[in-house]
């Protein structure tokens, strides 16, 4: 996985890293101060060598640059003969100079790899829990959803136990759960039909209506539409009225198909 932002892992703002790698630069050209009598003339860019490097660890591989080209003037201004002067350089000072700014610049960019590719692999670690935790929180949708389902069937079976004239219930996206009248009235000895056995017993014309009915949006709670229904019985197709009363229950659409009359 290729993250596009890596480069932006130093945790600092800009003015902190700024002050913070001033203070490294700083602190490492007073310890080489303060040693000079001891180290005069040798090591005149060694402590800023270890100053780039935390700059560069810190606050990224910017203001790590600019302090090797500070240290560089620093050490050569005060620490490389003749002192305090930038003047006329020997052979060996140059080689000194160029030795310092380009491993300290390789390192530096090292780091800097470095830094970005730790900062991906957090990144990438903290992106897969990330969709880790909405995979579960999915899951948990989907069996409160099912579990949500299940109870409302069991609250419906219940209130409507009661209610010989239903013949059918469409509950949210759920498949029609056919009451015993549906079976009376098409003569099935079967006491459990599956979509197509139960579609086969209505005529084709009638059931492409009341599945377009069931498929119909509820605009309002309460909606009653009467129509005629022919089921098959022993070959023959017999009429009924019937009404469709549809409803919102528990924030889901549920749809109620009754017997009316009988057409005669």
């Amino acid at each position: 996985m290729l993250i596009q932002n890596s480069r932006s892992w130093v945790k600092y703002s800009f003015s902190e890293s700024a002050l913070g790698s001033l203070t490294l630069v700083l602190c490492a050209f007073i310890v080489r101060y303060a040693l000079h009598p001891l180290l005069e003339p040798y090591a005149p860019f060694h402590f800023f060598i270890v100053a780039c490097l935390f700059i560069a660890y810190l606050y990224g591989y910017r203001l790590a640059l600019v302090a090797t080209l500070v240290s560089s003037l620093l050490g050569s201004f005060f620490f490389v003969e003749p002192y305090f002067t930038l003047g006329p350089a020997t052979v060996s000072d140059v080689i000194q100079f160029f030795n310092f700014a380009s491993v300290t610049a390789i390192a530096i960019l090292i780091i800097e790899k470095l830094q970005r590719t730790v900062y991906a692999r957090q990144m990438v670690m903290k992106i897969m829990a990330s969709r880790h935790k909405i995979s579960l929180y999915r899951e948990n949708d989907r069996i409160h959803y099912a579990k949500s389902n299940n109870e409302a069937w069991a609250v419906l079976d219940e209130i409507l136990t009661d209610f010989d004239d239903i013949i059918l219930l469409q509950y949210g996206g759920a498949d029609v759960k056919l009451e015993p009248l549906f079976m009376a009235l098409t003569q099935s000895q079967q006491p459990v039909l599956n979509s197509e056995e139960w579609q086969a017993l209505l005529s084709p014309e009638d059931l492409a209506v009341l599945l377009a009915k069931l498929s119909h949006p509820i605009f309002k709670s309460g909606e009653l539409d009467t129509f005629a229904l022919r089921f098959l019985q022993h070959g023959n197709l017999v009429s009924y009225q019937v009404a469709l009363e549809s409803f919102v229950f528990l924030g889901k659409p549920l749809r109620i198909l009754r017997l009316a009359q009988v057409n005669s």
